[in-house]
């Protein structure tokens, strides 16, 4: 693999694994907060694995920012057209929850605003895969939004709320840890 991309794929594989690891607390700490299952296990072992998952994604987007050192600078244009797609696609996300939470209130649902909420993340990774190459995001996106036609499907009231929160968070870290070992064989690989 080349090194500028094998830098770039470090990197961006890392950052990725630092958003789902960030988000996936958020979904997971929402879940286990509204299903009041805080205690003295597992609230200390959610704040352990959290700092540990972001500490590894941080520690091997340093490392692909070790070896771009070592790389000729080029490809920045395929980065800021990488960016522009994605802050379109995130801007979509942000404006589509912010109206499916109206939507939620004005049917006095709310309980359903969490679930349609984790659909519009789930759908946002579909483009998302196009726009990173990475065909896990697209498999990461449709799991979500199952999860959350099942739970609209077989929970009711909050439960459904608990149900989506958890689920999503689950999937999020599910993929910050195969992130994570994927980026590990990549960079193990750059120093053989």
């Amino acid at each position: 693999m080349d090194p500028l991309l094998r830098a770039d794929a470090v990197i961006g594989i890392g950052r990725g694994a630092l958003i789902s690891a960030m988000f996936g607390a958020g979904w997971l700490g929402w879940g286990l907060g509204n299903a009041k299952a805080f205690n003295a296990l597992v609230g200390p072992t959610f704040g352990f694995t959290a700092l540990f998952l972001f500490a590894c994604s941080i520690y091997f987007i340093r490392e692909g920012r070790l070896l771009r050192k070592q790389c000729p600078e080029a490809g920045a244009s395929r980065r800021h057209s990488v960016l522009k797609w994605f802050l379109l696609v995130a801007l979509m996300e942000v404006l589509a929850i912010a109206l499916v939470a109206i939507l939620a209130n004005r049917l006095h649902h709310a309980d359903l605003a969490t679930d349609w909420c984790a659909m519009i993340v789930g759908l946002h990774f579909l483009p998302l895969a196009k726009i990173f190459r990475a065909p896990q995001l697209g498999v990461l996106g449709i799991l979500m939004i199952l999860w959350c036609v099942l739970s609209w499907v077989l929970f009711q009231s909050s439960a459904i709320a608990i149900a989506a929160s958890l689920g999503t968070g689950t999937l999020l870290w599910g993929n910050c840890v195969t992130s994570l070992f994927r980026v590990g064989r990549i960079t193990r690989s750059a120093s053989t």
